[in-house]
């Protein structure tokens, strides 16, 4: 029994270090398999410790490369809160305003504008910020900027926003347009020159139609004054008839002097002032001046000149100067015309659909030839035996810098037309 007993016994305990081989065993194999585990995720642990520092090197050579292009920017940067308080600045804001950043941040942004353009660009930011719209976001504005030195300085300024951590903030890119507006009144000042020129060249072609329109009145005021010293003369001295007759020696006389002083306005030189202009009147003005020239070469006019137009806010003697030009050339067009051939000059006014005001010259002369519509606006390129070749390049350039368009149409044999494009009193508001 003993033994039977230690066979059972012996039994026994194989059977239970089997099975403790058994769970040594699945434990073994669970073990391999975190262990494993455990080495996948520390080698993508790695991997993405490794992308993480690879991604802080791009956002620190980023960020370098940004700030480099921040400070090297010529435009000043500048970055504001929702308060207005300056967050960044760029070196460029030195340059152009005075200050440097470390005087700026923190401080409003007002200090950087005369003090009714701050409550403006106040009320601006406000409105976008309560209503989401503004016309200052997105869009190029002319503005001052106030520097350092207490002097206003002209700026282009375009504005965009955006947000870190839900709050708003906007930037805004400055431009010093202190050499451009020198430049461009450089500019204006050489067109009135040579635009001066022209109207000399342009009053030496017209001499002779000229001396006509004065010599006529002058030639009233000798016949009238004849007049008046052979009553004085007769006995019975008639003061009512002597009456008249000096009164119309004084219309002849007003006459004459009206064209003089509009020739005087005409040519003389002056500073580029612009008033508000009755087109209309401006038309009838300078078919006045080459009324002659029409009568002499037999031109048959037609006006069709709408009513109610609005006014222009233009330099008149400017688009005198280019009205007479296109009336002149029109006149001079149809010279060569045979002596049965009918010339007709047709001058018309509306109002487009853009509401700019639209001048229309034409005429029924030969046209411009094919070879010559792409040079007839150049400078210093006539069809005139005489011409400068400035007429239509300067008046091109007068119109342009009203904000205007000088364009026309012609084929060869069928005439042509000039039109001219002017912005309205309103429209001009916008430029």
């Amino acid at each position: 029994m003993e033994a039977a007993e230690l066979r059972k016994c012996l039994s026994i305990a194989q059977q239970r270090l089997l099975a403790s081989e058994e769970r040594i065993g699945i434990l073994e194999q669970k073990l391999a398999e975190q262990t494993r585990e455990l080495t996948e995720s520390n080698q993508a642990l790695r991997r993405n410790i490794a992308a993480l520092e690879e991604s802080k090197q791009r956002l620190r050579e980023r960020e370098a490369k940004l700030n480099s292009i921040f400070n090297a920017a010529v435009e000043g940067i500048i970055t504001i809160d929702r308060n207005g308080c300056v967050v960044t600045a760029n070196a460029a804001i030195k340059a152009i305003l005075g200050y440097a950043e470390e005087e700026l941040v923190g401080r409003s942004i007002n200090m950087l504008m005369p003090s009714e353009q701050g409550v403006q660009h106040d009320r601006h930011i406000k409105d976008y910020i309560d209503h989401g719209h503004s016309k200052i976001i997105g869009s190029i504005r002319e503005v001052e900027g106030l520097h350092k030195g207490g002097w206003t300085v002209p700026l282009d300024l375009s504005l965009a926003e955006f947000f870190i951590d839900g709050e708003i903030y906007f930037t805004g890119i400055l431009r010093d347009t202190s050499q451009r507006k020198l430049q461009e009144q450089e500019n204006r000042e050489h067109l009135e020159e040579l635009a001066h020129v022209t109207r000399l060249g342009l009053m030496g072609e017209m001499a002779s139609g000229i001396a006509h329109e004065v010599n006529q009145p002058l030639t009233a005021i000798v016949a009238y004054t004849e007049v008046s010293l052979n009553l004085l003369k007769m006995p019975r001295l008639d003061t009512e008839k002597l009456a008249g007759i000096l009164a119309k020696t004084h219309q002849q006389a007003l006459r004459a002097g009206q064209i003089i002083h509009r020739m005087r306005d005409f040519i003389r030189s002056k500073t580029a002032t612009r008033t508000l202009v009755c087109i209309n009147q401006l038309i009838r003005d300078c078919i006045g001046l080459c009324s002659d020239d029409i009568k002499l070469q037999n031109i048959k006019l037609g006006l069709e000149l709408t009513n109610d137009l609005p006014l222009v806010y233009v330099n008149e003697v400017q688009i005198e100067q280019v009205v007479l030009n296109l009336l002149r050339n029109a006149i001079e067009a149809m010279k060569d015309l045979a002596h049965d051939h009918p010339r007709r000059l047709a001058i018309h006014t509306r109002l487009d659909g853009r509401r700019f005001i639209e001048i229309g010259v034409e005429d029924n002369g030969p046209g411009i030839a094919a070879a010559e519509l792409a040079k007839i606006m150049t400078p210093f390129y006539t069809t005139k035996k005489n011409g400068m070749g400035m007429g239509l390049s300067i008046s091109r350039s007068l119109i342009e810098a009203h904000h205007g368009a000088l364009r026309f149409n012609s084929l060869p044999g069928n005439g042509c037309t000039f039109y001219v494009t002017l912005p309205s009193k309103e429209q001009a508001n916008g430029f």
